[in-house]
């Protein structure tokens, strides 16, 4: 089955945007945590979304090359909609 353009820029931005969520979620939920778990929360993110780009890039490798880049710019490009602003409520001290 093969993807349209428009179809695959809209499920590019949505999985981007679950992913984006759901990795924001995590962050949010150990935000007063130590530093060892708050980073390992961090780094392993960062980790699953690049891992997530690597098995959705690998799924749509008999696709047309600009099919794959319609689907994985949206795809980073809202994953890092959700970096863009800082997690309110969040410590206090500028260290």
């Amino acid at each position: 089955m093969t993807m349209t353009p428009w179809q695959a820029v809209l499920a590019g931005s949505a999985l981007g945007a679950a992913a984006g969520w759901l990795s924001r979620l995590a962050l949010k939920r150990v935000i007063r945590a130590s530093d060892p778990v708050f980073y390992s929360v961090f780094i392993g993110g960062i980790f699953a979304r690049l891992g997530l780009v690597a098995a959705v890039i690998w799924q749509l490798r008999h696709e047309n090359y600009k099919i794959i880049i319609l689907f994985a710019a949206p795809l980073i490009v809202a994953q890092m909609c959700f970096e863009a602003f800082p997690i309110k409520h969040g410590p206090e001290s500028n260290t």
